[in-house]
């Protein structure tokens, strides 16, 4: 067993563990989630009204709220645009006067906070979340050198390693921008705890309850990132291997 093979099943393993851990994260912030969904708020205002409140009690008065439609939440989502100082309610998020809304809508509070503190890396968040599929397109970059190759009757496979190059870039690029968006989100994860809690109106149960999906929270942030570090190495040994295979041939 070589070592290409033997590097290739320790990240498969890492990841199977890793995968294992964040399937129960992700059951786990489901079950608070959806317990929060059925919890109404003693004030039955719209959530697009509570994230005005908020963020005129955090003095963030020129920042917009916007409620957006069925069809572009499947895309947008809750989002925080930095650049129009907006922020963006899913449909889904604006209609249903739950705690569990109100979480997502302190937490992007947090965001519009941090970005009039001044804090880095907001442009990372909205990278983060519109461009993390890059990574996806290594396969099909390699495929197409392959194919290159065997079109052009090349046996060095050069195209392949350049393309495979390329798809490389194209995990390394949101990997690191996944670390920055990291720093950012989990701060705005703690701004959004503080802020919910700061309300008075959960009880103590309840409020143990909300750190935990908070907590939650910052754990699938972290779960996500890792998975981009391992999906990164593979393709590092990959790449590795492809060069050793090529220019070792004689």
């Amino acid at each position: 067993m070589n070592i290409y093979i033997i590097g290739i099943l320790v990240i498969l393993a890492l990841l199977f563990i890793v995968f294992c851990y964040a399937s129960f994260i992700r059951w786990y912030a489901r079950r608070i989630t959806v317990w929060f969904s059925f919890k109404k708020l003693e004030i039955n205002r719209p959530i697009e009204e509570y994230t005005k409140l908020l963020l005129e009690e955090n003095g963030l008065i020129d920042v917009e709220v916007k409620k957006i439609g069925f069809f572009a939440s499947l895309f947008i989502g809750n989002t925080y645009k930095k650049k129009t100082k907006t922020i963006r309610l899913a449909w889904g998020t604006a209609r249903r006067t739950s705690v569990t809304n109100l979480a997502s809508a302190c937490k992007l509070v947090g965001l519009a906070k941090l970005h009039s503190e001044g804090v880095k890396g907001l442009g990372a968040v909205a990278f983060n979340r519109y461009f993390s599929w890059l990574p996806i397109l290594f396969l099909p970059l390699v495929i197409i050198g392959i194919i290159i190759d065997l079109i052009s009757n090349s046996s060095v496979g050069i195209l392949s390693l350049i393309f495979a190059l390329v798809g490389f870039l194209f995990t390394l690029i949101p990997f690191v921008i996944s670390l920055i968006a990291l720093k950012v989100e989990k701060k705005s994860l703690k701004y959004g705890q503080e802020i919910i809690i700061g309300m008075n109106i959960l009880n103590e149960e309840e409020e143990k309850k909300i750190k935990r999906l908070f907590s939650a929270w910052k754990k699938l942030y972290v779960i996500n990132t890792l998975f981009n570090a391992f999906e990164m190495l593979y393709f590092v040994i990959k790449i590795i291997f492809s060069s050793v295979k090529l220019f070792g041939r004689k």
